[in-house]
């Protein structure tokens, strides 16, 4: 397994991913195209038939549930696009998506159904995959590409696209901690945001400067989503000053056109000063 950032300081590393991305054959405007398709399918899901059917959003799925669909239904609309490039997993050391051509690029998904935009995963992945006496492969690798999608209830507020090395998860130091997470560095030199129109519809909760007082203050006028704070008009001096900060004009600048991808360091950062 190569580990590009090997020997490459921190500082370097926004550059070396930028590479990956770039050579990697799955663009990022057709991971959000693909994923904002995958998540529309998700919520017209329906449970029985005729009049007896329930919606998916009527049994209000745990979040695991919610994550485990995304990630099929985005590994079947690949395949769907280019059934000689992509499909799903079909044993448990393959990633989640298979690129036929090469399984370097092959792709992993992790998804999370908390308010934040953090990712988790299950205490393995910060355990090798091999075994370190004869080589052989224990169980999927875990460092290589990753597609990162952060929801909330049926938003869909973040995706992203980088690499993660099995060392950047962190396990719980506790012997029954069960969950793995990243370092900041991670985060912002590592996976980088697919950008477009689809986070203004997260909640304002997300944006950095606003706590539960202020988005109770935003909830008063009928602001829930980002969105509807760029497009209020009223007089409320607590929103109006939220709305008023450069760096919120900046994320809504940065969203703005659907077609821009954030591969330059200072947008990244932009972005994840108004995300928590």
């Amino acid at each position: 397994m190569v580990f590009p950032y090997a020997s490459i300081p921190v500082e370097k590393w926004a550059d070396k991913t930028k590479e990956l991305i770039e050579e990697h054959p799955l663009k990022p405007n057709v991971i959000r195209e693909v994923a904002l398709k995958s998540w529309q399918l998700l919520w017209q899901t329906k449970i029985g038939e005729e009049d007896t059917y329930l919606s998916l959003a009527e049994i209000d799925p745990p979040a695991i549930m919610v994550g485990y669909f995304f990630e099929k239904l985005f590994a079947k609309e690949l395949q769907k696009r280019y059934p000689e490039e992509w499909r799903g997993t079909q044993s448990k050391d393959e990633k989640d998506i298979v690129y036929l051509k090469d399984t370097r690029y092959s792709i992993e998904i992790k998804t999370s159904g908390q308010l934040g935009t953090k990712i988790f995963g299950n205490r393995s992945y910060g355990q090798k995959a091999k075994d370190e006496n004869n080589g052989e492969l224990t169980k999927k690798e875990k460092s290589g590409y990753y597609i990162t999608a952060n929801f909330y209830q049926q938003s869909l507020t973040l995706l992203r696209f980088g690499w993660i090395d099995h060392e950047d998860w962190n396990a719980q130091k506790s012997a029954t901690g069960q969950a793995s997470g990243l370092d900041q560095k991670v985060y912002e030199h590592k996976l980088f945001t697919i950008t477009g129109e689809y986070i203004l519809d997260s909640p304002v909760n997300l944006l950095c400067k606003v706590g539960d007082v202020i988005a109770n203050e935003m909830n008063k006028e009928g602001i829930k989503i980002i969105q509807e704070l760029s497009d209020y008009q009223g007089n409320n001096q607590t929103v109006k000053k939220a709305k008023a900060q450069e760096k919120y004009h900046n994320i809504l600048k940065l969203n703005s056109g659907i077609e821009k991808f954030a591969l330059g360091k200072n947008i990244i950062n932009s972005v994840w000063w108004w995300l928590t």
